[in-house]
């Protein structure tokens, strides 16, 4: 009979967590549809009770306005909560709050760590970011190859931003050994997302590459579509 009753209890716990998680989409869906009425009304319990998505999106609700006062200091709280368990896209987000010094002392080196702990995970945006802190090294120092590393993860993940950044790096040698086909490469695919700098840095790289160069820069960014697509 105990172990009956101990049976129900896990499939009610179960019922109830998959209905927690709907409505929680619902919310979700609701916040993206521009519904922020009821989007905040179908998370904000759940964000009370500790769901990381809930709470990221309470924060983007706050941090633009939208049903409630625009806010950075209670979008910064709700980020964190929901940063501290694990979420990449509230842990992007906070990292920029510290690094603009939204709604929190401005924070360079907080930036950067909860850009990390995001780009640890595979978030592109956060990778593109730390790697121009590291590539500018205005805030944290100067480190290219810590720059090449996070833009590379981030280029391969289709961001136009660090595929410029690591064309740049290939073509003049920065954290990477100088490679033009590389160049080629990244360039070519930060160009056909729309990206005038890159387009612009293909043309000035041309000229200077040999026809084997350009020939194995082709067939590489012909592999790399096939790949992703």
């Amino acid at each position: 009979m105990m172990s009956y009753i101990i049976a129900i209890i896990g499939t009610l716990s179960i019922l109830l967590s998959k209905a927690a998680l709907a409505d929680v989409e619902d919310g979700v869906t609701a916040f993206l549809q521009g519904d922020y009425d009821a989007a905040y009304s179908e998370l904000q319990p759940y964000a009370d009770q500790g769901d990381p998505k809930a709470q990221f999106i309470m924060g983007r609700m706050y941090a633009n306005g939208t049903p409630v006062p625009q806010n950075d200091t209670e979008a910064v709280r709700w980020y964190l909560l929901s940063a501290e368990q694990g979420y990449s896209l509230a842990q992007d987000n906070l990292g920029s709050m510290y690094f603009y010094g939204y709604g929190i002392p401005q924070d360079y080196h907080q930036a950067a760590a909860w850009w990390r702990r995001a780009a640890e995970q595979g978030h592109s945006n956060a990778q593109t970011k730390l790697g121009n802190m590291y590539h500018k090294g205005k805030q944290i120092g100067k480190d290219e190859t810590e720059a090449a590393k996070w833009f590379g993860m981030a280029a391969k993940q289709g961001s136009m931003d660090a595929q410029q950044y690591l064309g740049l790096l290939y073509a003049s040698g920065q954290g990477v050994a100088q490679d033009y086909v590389s160049a080629y490469v990244w360039w070519t695919e930060a160009s056909a997302q729309g990206s005038n700098m890159a387009s612009g840095n293909l043309r000035l790289l041309i000229p200077r590459m040999s026809e084997a160069e350009i020939s194995a820069g082709r067939h590489r960014v012909e592999e790399r579509r096939q790949q992703t697509h």
